[in-house]
């Protein structure tokens, strides 16, 4: 395993996707080249997450069985609220997540694992109780999804029956996640790691700039 002492500054990592986020919003406005960078999703997210362990400390048995009870959970709830549309309401992923099971892309564990644990990061940072992280959190994820439905959309990530995003969406985000952060704050995974806040806020501004962008377009 590389030493995180080694790791290249974390500062000249985020710059660098800085950039790389800035390519891909001119890159998903222009529409020849909308559909080639729609296809770099999943491998943005797969990046991303890469990132973001390759900088995580302690690493210990513990909290790798979080995180991928965390992915494998996550990924079996969203394909339990395709298959029922009792979860998040009546909605269906398009191809630009990539490959799937039980028409749910695999990546999207993978998502639940990253925003719980950005969200988690970000929330220890803060000066509140311990127990009142989770609720926090669990909010933060709300208003992120907020930004990203309209984009997701627009992306044809997903679309919901009738057009329109039940309630039901939002009010499943804030439970799913204050489940998920509270088995974070259960098993006491204590995060340091310096990409996670930088690493969010690229990732929030990227999909914030195409929500404004895709208003006017």
């Amino acid at each position: 395993m590389i030493c995180i002492s080694r790791l290249p500054d974390h500062k000249k990592i985020i710059g660098i996707l800085i950039i790389f986020y800035a390519v891909g919003v001119f890159g998903l406005t222009f529409p020849p080249t909308r559909s080639y960078f729609e296809i770099l999703t999943p491998y943005t997210l797969l990046m991303n997450l890469a990132l973001l362990m390759l900088y995580h400390k302690p690493w210990n048995a513990k909290h790798t069985a979080v995180f991928i009870f965390v992915a494998l959970a996550g990924f079996l709830t969203e394909a339990a609220g395709v298959a029922t549309g009792l979860v998040f309401g009546n909605y269906q992923y398009g191809q630009v997540l990539g490959a799937g099971i039980a028409e749910t892309p695999l990546i999207i564990g993978v998502n639940w694992l990253m925003l719980i644990y950005f969200v988690h990061a970000i929330t220890q940072m803060t000066k509140l109780n311990r127990w009142l992280q989770i609720p926090a959190g669990a909010l933060l994820m709300v208003i992120y999804d907020l930004i990203l439905e309209p984009v997701a959309i627009r992306m044809n990530m997903w679309s919901w029956a009738g057009g329109d995003i039940p309630l039901q969406n939002y009010a499943a985000w804030f439970i799913i996640s204050l489940i998920f952060l509270t088995i974070f704050h259960l098993f006491r995974l204590s995060q340091a790691n310096r990409m996670a806040p930088g690493l969010f806020a690229v990732q929030a501004g990227f999909i914030l700039s195409l929500n404004i962008i895709y208003r006017f377009i």
